[in-house]
């Protein structure tokens, strides 16, 4: 249990983090009675464009807790099978700063877009769509328009 926790805290939670913030999956959607829209998250559809004026956010909260809880048990899983069954994991201090360092930068950033009052935080998406392209990106790439 002591080991658990240990993993759990020096690479679980630094890495989701990491990825989280990072990796995702983004859809091109036809909005029903809506414009067409970008729609972004891993597995479920958690934050697009606001509606209601230009540079705001629509953030679905439950999708975002789903979505964080996702990557979270996946890691969980992957680490502690390698942990248990290929080789035990001994995490070096220098690499714990390391990755604590960059899961508070994309902390921070997420919490300054987060604080920005014109973004709508909602339960949970109350719109419906059709899927008309999708793919993964990384943070630092461009959205794909339609071609």
């Amino acid at each position: 249990m002591k080991k658990t926790a240990k993993l759990i805290l020096s690479l679980v939670l630094p890495l989701s983090i990491i990825l989280f913030g990072t990796v995702t999956y983004w859809r091109y959607v036809a909005v029903e009675d809506g414009p067409d829209e970008f729609l972004y998250g891993f597995p479920l559809p958690a934050i697009c464009s606001g509606w209601h004026t230009s540079l705001s956010l629509q953030i679905f909260v439950s999708e975002l807790v789903f979505n964080y809880l996702f990557y979270f048990t996946f890691l969980m899983l992957v680490i502690g099978l390698i942990d248990r069954y290929l080789k035990p994991i001994t995490v070096k201090k220098y690499i714990k700063i390391g990755l604590y360092a960059l899961a508070m930068v994309i902390l921070l950033g997420y919490g300054f877009v987060f604080a920005n009052p014109d973004h709508i935080f909602k339960t949970e998406r109350d719109f419906n769509y059709q899927q008309t392209r999708s793919g993964f990106k990384f943070l630092w790439q461009p959205d794909e328009k339609m071609q």
